[in-house]
């Protein structure tokens, strides 16, 4: 699971987004799982859903904040017209729910490093 071709933690509970970045990406399910993997995988963007099932995005960046860990930079996934992300240094973009897979295409190719 680990190595340069891993870069995007994926933190979704739906199973709709896996397949498609199972090349990629390490899945996570809940939060819990989300601060397990920062702290054994290489993780260069996250993926973040707003609505996790054991807390919300802003809650899992504030304990990760607390824990002082590294924080990668986040993608936030959300169906809310207009989530507050002013707090939040580490969202660089917001993918609107629903979104196309060439919405997410555009926002990999801005946030993960040229290879």
């Amino acid at each position: 699971m680990t190595g340069p071709a891993r870069t995007i933690l994926l933190v979704e509970d739906s199973k709709d987004l896996g397949p498609l970045l199972r090349d990629r990406a390490v899945l996570a399910q809940t939060a819990a799982q989300a601060m397990e993997t920062l702290t054994r995988e290489p993780v260069g963007l996250v993926l973040l859903d707003h609505e996790l099932p054991d807390m919300t995005a802003p809650e899992l960046l504030t304990e990760l904040r607390a824990q002082r860990r590294s924080i990668p930079p986040v993608v936030l996934m959300t169906a809310w017209p207009s989530p507050q992300t002013e707090d939040w240094l580490e969202i660089v973009d917001v993918l609107r729910k629903p979104f196309d897979l060439s919405d997410l295409a555009a926002v990999l190719k801005r946030h993960l490093p040229h290879r």
